[in-house]
């Protein structure tokens, strides 16, 4: 697999972002890879070519699908996947359904809710 620059700058960008939330320093994610820190620096400035084991643990420790994170992936991915997908939602009203309809997008659902008088 060949990472772009595109790649790189989005790993970077995610790092930026991950260490600002978590506080983590390149030297302690640096030691969770196995690397030193002037190795992981560089791997994220460019200066040392992205490898797949790195992108493959990088991304596991920071919690995110490189699959989904890196354009040359999910470009990848992207031309075996389908364009449409069938989605089901299931919806609890209270009360009887009276009539449903639809137009385009939006779905209409009329119901009776019965209210009681008592206390009001």
């Amino acid at each position: 697999m060949q990472y772009t620059e595109q790649d790189r700058q989005v790993l970077h960008d995610t790092w930026m972002s991950y260490k600002a939330k978590m506080r983590v320093t390149q030297i302690e994610m640096a030691k969770k890879l196995g690397i030193s820190q002037l190795v992981f620096s560089d791997i994220l400035r460019g200066s040392v070519p992205l490898e797949h084991r790195f992108v493959t643990q990088f991304c596991s420790y920071i919690g995110v699908d490189p699959v989904l994170t890196l354009p040359s992936l999910r470009n990848q991915v992207g031309s075996l996947l389908p364009n449409q997908v069938t989605l089901t939602n299931t919806y609890i009203v209270d009360g009887d359904i009276k009539n449903v309809r639809y137009s385009g997008n939006q779905i209409v659902v009329e119901y009776v809710h019965s209210v009681d008088m008592t206390t009001a």
